[in-house]
């Protein structure tokens, strides 16, 4: 039977626990039962809400995957600089002056893991001196706002 104020009149069926769940979340919001049930069919109908996020959550995790390539791609070419430059200066030494350079080198490699662990540990990484993209959280919030906006109108 239709209502020339109210629309068409349904009948679904809820079981006793989710009735009792509806009207609890209808109380204790202020809201009618019909804008609750209309409002959650328009969104289901819809269909868009949830894949609007999916689609930005996966565009984030693009731009995140697209940053680690970046890092990973900077340390390949500089740790083949390193390796060529290595090579160049390496001497080829014999005996005696070998052992003194083997010796060197290992004070050298030890001076060397420790300042890293020690810029590591401080939280600085050679990648943050490069051109930064946007922060996820930027665009979180970003999202969040925009969504907000949305319900209040």
């Amino acid at each position: 039977m239709a209502n020339k104020n109210s629309g068409t009149r349904i009948y679904p069926y809820l079981s006793p626990k989710l009735h009792k769940r509806f009207k609890r979340y209808c109380q204790a919001n202020g809201h009618s039962d019909s804008s609750v049930v209309e409002a959650a069919l328009n969104e289901y109908l819809d269909d868009t809400k949830d894949m609007t996020l999916l689609l930005r959550r996966l565009d984030r995790q693009q731009r995140s995957q697209g940053r680690l390539q970046r890092d990973v791609d900077i340390l390949m070419e500089a740790f083949a600089v390193y390796v060529q430059l290595w090579y160049s200066y390496k001497p080829n030494l014999k005996g005696k002056e070998r052992e003194a350079a083997m010796a060197s080198g290992s004070y050298r490699y030890q001076q060397y893991v420790d300042y890293v662990a020690r810029q590591y540990g401080g939280g600085h990484r050679f990648v943050d001196d490069l051109a930064k993209d946007i922060s996820d959280d930027e665009e979180l919030q970003s999202i969040l706002n925009e969504e907000n906006n949305a319900n209040q109108l």
